[in-house]
Parts: structure tokens; sequence; C-alpha cells
């Protein structure tokens, strides 16, 4: 009889100091990384020491405070692009700035909470905002390498905006057990990286339609795939769907970093052939953001873009 196994998100050891391009293991590293992204649209990145226990839960003390501040003070925080600012929902509340690893930028977010200053809070996401870049552009420059295509990656960086964003999920109820805080769904960005307190809650969704949950260490990150990129890859990596379902009486607290590019992204030619003629037209991420706000229920990306 068949023994069935319970398929489970890949995890890749990013923790080696010395991974340098054109090493070997650059390239073994590229090779899973581009699996992982291929099959499940997403990775777990394990850093190791790279991120210390101590900074870890500095972090999101910092944001458990921030969280703690009236509704008053947090809804100072504005921004004119779509789903940036403050946004407070039924099941979680969201923090999103615009230009997130800039440090201009994460001064202005401290100011509003503490008018005096608070060197450490920034400090503290500065370091985190950094940590998370440096590995969106190492993920990327193994894509584009993997694909053919390395000598596009310095034009699409260019362009490159990042938004840091800070989610508060509220505990489940004692009385449901389980809650669904946020729905099935795909970033509208390029990537998305994603940092959290040790409440279990995203799940992810698998080509077969299995939901993998997944444990978190204080040195765990996990890269997600979202609607750009599977655009730029033209399918060759499917956008990632998620949703985050509470099953414990403990709030979550998520820190993430969303790539999107001010450019419009569009198929390389290289990645343009018999098995894979083009499905997409040129994305301009913000203005499909635009979109998503008028469409109820959401707007599908193939649905926006697709050919």
């Amino acid at each position: 009889m068949a023994i069935q196994t319970q398929a489970k998100i890949p995890i890749v050891d990013f923790s080696n100091e010395d991974l340098k391009p054109g090493s070997s293991s650059w390239s073994s590293m590229r090779r899973d990384v581009c699996r992982a992204l291929e099959e499940y649209g997403c990775f777990v990145a394990e850093l190791g020491n790279k991120v210390p226990l101590e900074i870890h839960d500095t972090i999101f003390g910092a944001v458990r405070e921030l969280f703690d501040f009236p509704t008053e003070t947090k809804k100072k925080l504005t921004c004119e692009r779509p789903g940036h600012g403050y946004f407070p929902q039924a099941l979680f509340e969201r923090m999103a700035i615009d230009n997130g690893n800039s440090t201009e930028e994460t001064q202005k977010l401290t100011n509003i909470f503490w008018p005096n200053g608070n060197v450490h809070f920034r400090e503290s996401v500065d370091s985190y905002v950094k940590l998370m870049e440096e590995l969106d552009q190492m993920v990327m420059r193994m894509v584009f390498e993997n694909y053919g295509v390395g000598k596009h990656y310095n034009s699409l960086m260019e362009s490159v905006t990042r938004t840091l964003g800070l989610i508060k999920y509220k505990e489940a109820q004692k009385t449901t057990n389980t809650c669904k805080a946020l729905e099935s769904h795909t970033d509208k960005t390029f990537t998305t990286i994603l940092h959290q307190n040790r409440v279990k809650g995203l799940e992810i969704k698998t080509k077969d339609g299995q939901w993998l949950g997944f444990d978190y260490s204080p040195s765990s990150f996990i890269f997600l795939a979202a609607d750009a990129l599977q655009v730029w890859s033209n399918n060759r990596i499917p956008a990632c769907v998620h949703q985050v379902l509470m099953r414990e009486n403990e709030t979550r607290y998520s820190f993430g970093l969303f790539t999107f590019y001010d450019k419009a992204i569009c198929v390389p030619e290289e990645l343009i052939d018999e098995e894979h003629p083009l499905h997409y037209n040129p994305l301009n991420i913000f203005e499909y953001l635009k979109a998503q706000v008028s469409h109820e229920g959401g707007l599908l990306v193939k649905t926006y873009c697709g050919i």
C-alpha cells in the first residue's frame, strides 16, 4: 500500500556568511530556491545567527507597544498610496509605510508615536528591514540568474520601492477555537517577506489544494512570490496563495517587507517560447492596486492583464 507523506514548505538555509554569487554553494542554493518557488510559490528562509533571539524579542515587544497606542494616534499614519497607512479591520490591524527601507521614513513613523524620540525602536526596525531587503535582493538575483536573464536584474532594481508592513491579528475566541483572520489571497506585490512572533496562523495553499502551516523559529522568515513575479516569470513561478487562520488564544504579530516596482512589469523576451507563450500584458503594480479597491472580492492578475 502506498504511503502518503504530508507536504512541507521547503526550508532554505541562508545562514552561511560566505554565500557569494558564482560559488558552488550559491549555485546549489539557487537551484533550491527556484525549485521551491516553482512548486510552492514560497519557502522558509532560515537566517540562523544573523537574527539573535534578543533582537527578535525586542522588535516584537516594540511592535506590540506600537499597536497599544490609542486609535486616534494610529490614524495619524496616512499615505496616498492604496493599502498604505493605518487600516483597522474587525480581526486585524495593519500599518504600512511607503519606502519602509528608508531611515527617514521609519523616523517619521517613530515621531508619530514618540514625539520626543525613540532611537531604540527606529534602529531596531531599520536593522530588520535591512536584513529582509538583503534577503530579497539575494533571492531575486538567484531567480534572474536561474532563468538566464541576469542582465535585466540591475535595471529592474533601479525602480524598486519597498513597503514596511506591521500587522496585529486578534486572538481566536475561546468559544469558536478557530478564526479566519485573513481570507485566502495572493499578494498584489512583486515579492513579500514575512517574519512573526511565535503564534501560528499563516497557512500556504499547495497546487493540489492542501493547506500547510509551519513552525517558526525566531530566525526564520518566509519568502512569498506575489502576483507581479508570476507575471514577470510568465507563469513559471506562481503567486503564493495564503491565509491567516487563528487557532490560539494569543495575539499574533507579523512584520513584513513588500516589494514593488515603479516601472511596468514585462515578461522578458527570453522567457517567451513555444512551451511558454506570452501570458501577460505589462503590469503596473500601483494601477493594479487601485483597481483592487473598486473590485468587490478582489481582482485576479490573470483577469487584469492576462492575454
